[in-house]
């Protein structure tokens, strides 16, 4: 059996000049030298701002390291950087032989881990105006009537008792599509 090659890996695309054209028609993860001709309205998904060609970073995401920002990209709506680390993890070089650019978004130059909470404060009490404040008085009311049960809709309740049929079309014992042994329920 023959096996498909994986497609090899491309070095990512700087271009020397700005887009020109309509910034919505700009090509998707090409590295520009500016963020002038892409599209105007882009998500930085870092929470700090976003660093300037030849900036240093630090790549977080799989262990990168430290690198160097060479361009600007863009894709699905989201602001990237093309990023050449200092040295290349072992796994990726023998994942993409040849390529020494990485694309990166905000998120991936910052550390990972659960984001500080900020202290808890005491709910503030529902406005009595508020709708849902309407809405769970109501929910408790209904609760408090009841006994506070809390299957209080029990499915015999409300599913209808329905007549039985003459012939019913279950297909049991059905000469025209008779049953497979192994197919019958067992107790």
């Amino acid at each position: 059996m023959k096996k498909t090659p994986a497609p090899t890996p491309k070095q990512p695309e700087i271009s020397p000049l700005d887009w020109v054209g309509d910034p919505e028609k700009c090509p998707k993860y090409v590295g520009f030298p500016t963020r002038n001709g892409l599209p105007p309205v882009l998500i930085w998904s870092g929470e700090g701002q976003v660093p300037a060609i030849g900036a240093r970073v630090h790549i977080y995401m799989n262990s990168f390291g430290p690198a160097v920002v060479k361009a600007y990209f863009h894709a699905d709506g989201y602001l990237g950087v093309l990023c050449a680390p200092e040295v290349l993890p072992d796994w990726f070089q023998r994942q993409s032989p040849g390529v020494t650019l990485v694309h990166i978004f905000g998120r991936e130059l910052e550390p990972y881990g659960p984001k500080p909470t900020p202290a808890t404060a005491a709910a503030p009490a529902p406005d009595k105006e508020h709708p849902l404040a309407e809405w769970a008085a109501a929910i408790d009311q209904a609760h408090e009537a009841n006994d506070n049960k809390p299957a209080i809709n029990d499915p015999g309740d409300w599913i209808p008792d329905y007549p039985e049929t003459a012939n019913p079309d279950d297909n049991q014992d059905s000469e025209d599509y008779p049953e497979h042994p192994q197919d019958e329920q067992r107790d």
